[in-house]
This record gives structure tokens, C-alpha cells and sequence, in this order.
């Protein structure tokens, strides 16, 4: 239980995340204007006065939210009323969407992200946004929706946002130890930053008696992504058992040896961050997104350290320099009766949530949006797949136990027979 805990806060703290989209360009109030032409807005009118709504941590009360904003706009300009809901017991959101799709009383608006894509699409839970939000409007991010939730033409989620996963390290201890103060940018930038360069770097600078670490991370699936590795592959309309592949077990080698045959990392997750900000670890792996959250704690004087970001360094069967990040929507429900204004709800939430991010993004140096922005035009998710095992934790046992010093071939066998029968019950639910 103490395991599972771990990945359900870093989930909570994903879905908070994810709130912050990753905009880059430039920014105007017009472009966040939401232009309703008068047809859409008949068929809003025409449809059922109520719909329904549920995204994880929100229960409808907290007016400073980016969805009450939408949900009371939604009702002030169209008369509708939303409906929240939030889950009962150790429910979970998805749980709640699958339950009330069984009752025939499907969730109009739900939220979804990049573990149940494929799933939720494949079990017949999504209808297509196409014909119901405005393609248009930025918030949509069309790249990322090209290449996690189109299916047979056709979208089947919108605001959908990419934030990519980097590297922050901490400057002073790297002159500290006579290294370049930005000499993991500077391998970036020459194509250098590599694994090999990383523990070089971390191993040198750590310090077990002054109890600096070479590395804090936040999520550990971005090992297998750095390596261009995932448990699950899906091809040809079936997903396949990978973590036999020798890319997976170059990514479980890694894993082992920092964290467990030759420690440079510290426990990481929540208090693995509190540790880098102050200024007791060289590196930390999180979301693009904390960078604002830092630049306002350095210029109220909260933290005192010199960091600087790059990206998360390249495992050796990364040969597209692809990187970890994430992903999330909104979706409308199969069974909706009232798919415009179900649509009108997603577009509000993207104009409020983009506005946010402007707004949180502001003091971020130009160049760290230009790396977010290049990066996120190259992500590749693992638990895109992966999230068919333990309902949506994919890998993240397989990676738990060798990070604990488990021998790599038992951990594999272990878990092979567990995983095929996943992907056999995912396989079989494929419409």
C-alpha cells in the first residue's frame, strides 16, 4: 500500500500540473477570445438545460478554479447548469466514467489523460469532439491531439495540453565541483547529453556527508522514455508485452545502477524537490512547468539557488532524442445528450486554463520557453501503453522494485505472466 500511495500523489500532482499548458509564441488577449458563430450557439440553446462534469481534485466549490470560472460562464451565457461529480470511497475518476457508462447515464464532460487515451477510446467511452469544439482555438494543441487522440481520422478529446518532463540542476554546486556552471546545457546543445554524461556529473558532485544527492526525480517512467523504451508497444491495432526487449533492460540496467549498485539518487517524488531547492541535489527531474513556480520562489527570496534546465539526458537506444512529458483533455461522453454544449464547456476550460498558464508563464526566461516548446514537439509517452497495466500505473512497479535493488531478470519474470494476462483482457475489450 505504502508503494501504490507514492504513485497516486504523484498522480494528484500530475492532474494539478497539467493545468498549466505548455504555450509558447507569441500572446494576445485576442487569441484567447472564444468566437461563437450563431449556429453553434442555436444548437447549445437546443439541447437539455443540464450536464455533467468530473475532473480529479475539483467537487464545484473552489471559485478561483479555471473550471468554476468555465462551468459559471457556461451558465451565465447559456443557461445551462453543470452538474459536478466526484468519486465515492477509493473510487477513482476513470472508475466513476466506466461505472456511470454501465448505468447509462454517462458523464457528458470528462477528464482523460494520456494513460487512458487508447482504453477509454477502444471501450467506447469517447465520442469525436470534432463537431463540437472549435478546432481553431490554440488550446486544442493539434500536434499533440495528431499523435494521442486521433483515431480512424477523427478526435476524440480537446484542450488537450503537452508538458515536457526536464532536468533542472543547480549551478553553484557544479562550479562547486569545477564543472561549467551550465555544463548540462552546454552537452545538450552540443548532442552530447547522454546517460553516461549524467552519472559522470552526478557521481562527481555528490556528497554523502554533506548529504547532496546527484539526483532528485519526480517520476521514474521518464527512464524508459529518455531510452525510447515502455513496457507496452501497441501495433497493427494489438498491444505487445516489451519488457523482455533489450531497450527495457538497458533502461532497468540504468535504473539499478543509480539508484541501488552505485546511489547517486535520493528518494525522490515530493520531497525529492524540497531537497533541490535547497540546494542539496545536483540535478532534478520534474515538468516544465515547475519553472515559474521556482522563478517566483528565487524572486521573493524563498530559495537562494542558481539552477538552470535542460533537457533530461538521452539513454542509448534514443536514437530520436525523443523526451518524457505528459498529457491530458477533455472528453465527451459516447451516450451524451448534449454534445454541443458538452463541447462549449471543453472550449471554456482552454480559455481559462490558457489564461492561467499566460499568466504563470510570464517570468520564464525566453530561452527555457524556446527548449520547452522544441521539446514538446518530440515526446514520447510510455504510459500512453503502458497505462492498460494496474489500471493505469503501468511500469511503475517494474521500475519500483529494480530501483530497490531487485535483480533485473527475476523482477521481468515476475511480472511477465502478470502483465500478458493485462494485455490479453486489454487485447480482447479492442472494438
Amino acid at each position: 500500500m505504502f508503494i501504490l500511495g507514492k504513485k497516486i500523489s504523484s498522480f494528484v500532482l500530475c492532474v494539478v500540473i497539467m493545468l498549466s499548458l505548455c504555450c509558447c509564441g507569441k500572446e494576445t488577449a485576442e487569441d484567447n477570445a472564444l468566437k461563437v458563430d450563431g449556429k453553434r450557439a442555436e444548437k447549445i440553446k437546443a439541447e437539455g438545460s443540464k450536464i455533467s462534469f468530473i475532473v480529479p481534485g475539483f467537487d464545484g466549490t473552489d471559485k478561483e478554479s479555471d473550471y468554476f470560472k468555465a462551468i459559471k460562464e457556461l451558465e451565465d451565457t447559456y443557461g445551462k447548469k453543470v452538474k459536478v461529480l466526484s468519486t465515492v470511497g477509493d473510487q477513482t475518476w476513470n472508475q466513476k466514467v466506466a461505472a456511470q457508462v454501465a448505468s447509462g447515464d454517462p458523464i457528458d464532460v470528462f477528464f482523460v489523460n494520456v494513460e487512458q487515451y487508447l482504453s477509454m477510446y477502444q471501450k467506447g467511452y469517447m465520442r469525436p469532439v470534432d463537431e463540437y469544439i472549435d478546432l481553431e482555438n490554440r488550446w486544442h494543441n493539434r500536434s499533440v491531439m495528431d499523435d494521442y487522440v486521433k483515431f480512424d481520422g477523427k478526435y476524440y478529446a480537446g484542450c488537450v495540453s503537452a508538458t515536457p518532463y526536464v532536468m533542472y540542476y543547480n549551478r553553484d554546486l557544479l562550479s562547486a565541483n569545477g564543472f561549467d556552471p551550465d555544463e548540462p546545457k552546454n552537452l545538450y546543445n552540443d548532442g552530447k547529453w547522454t546517460w553516461d554524461e549524467f552519472k559522470k556529473i552526478a557521481s562527481e558532485c555528490s556528497d554523502e556527508d554533506a548529504g547532496i544527492t546527484g539526483l532528485e526525480n519526480m517520476f521514474d517512467e521518464v527512464f524508459e522514455a529518455s531510452n525510447k523504451s515502455g513496457a507496452v508497444k501497441y501495433e497493427n491495432g494489438k498491444y505487445l508485452l516489451n519488457i523482455m526487449s533489450e531497450e527495457m533492460r538497458n533502461t532497468l540496467e540504468m535504473v539499478k545502477d543509480i539508484f541501488a549498485s552505485n546511489p547517486i539518487c535520493g528518494s525522490g517524488y515530493v520531497t525529492g524537490q524540497n531537497k533541490f531547492l535547497k540546494g542539496k541535489s545536483v540535478f532534478h527531474g520534474a515538468y516544465a512547468y515547475e519553472d515559474a513556480t521556482f522563478t517566483e520562489l528565487k524572486a521573493n527570496g524563498k530559495i537562494k539557488i542558481d539552477y538552470g534546465v535542460t533537457a533530461f539526458p538521452y539513454g542509448p537506444d534514443n536514437s530520436d532524442l525523443v523526451n518524457f512529458g505528459n498529457s491530458t483533455g477533455f472528453a465527451i461522453a459516447k451516450g451524451t445528450d448534449a454534445p454541443y454544449t458538452a463541447g462549449m464547456l471543453i472550449d471554456l476550460i482552454g480559455k481559462y486554463s490558457t489564461s492561467s498558464s499566460e499568466a504563470k508563464q510570464k517570468n520564464v526566461l525566453k530561452e527555457n520557453a524556446k527548449l520547452y516548446k522544441e521539446l514538446s514537439e518530440n515526446l514520447y509517452i510510455p504510459s500512453y501503453t503502458d497505462g492498460i497495466l494496474q489500471e493505469g500505473y503501468g511500469a511503475f512497479y517494474l521500475l519500483y522494485y529494480v530501483r530497490q535493488g531487485d535483480d533485473i531478470n527475476s523482477v521481468r519474470a515476475t511480472y511477465q505472466t502478470e502483465y500478458q494476462k493485462m494485455i490479453d483482457d486489454a487485447n480482447a475489450l479492442i472494438k
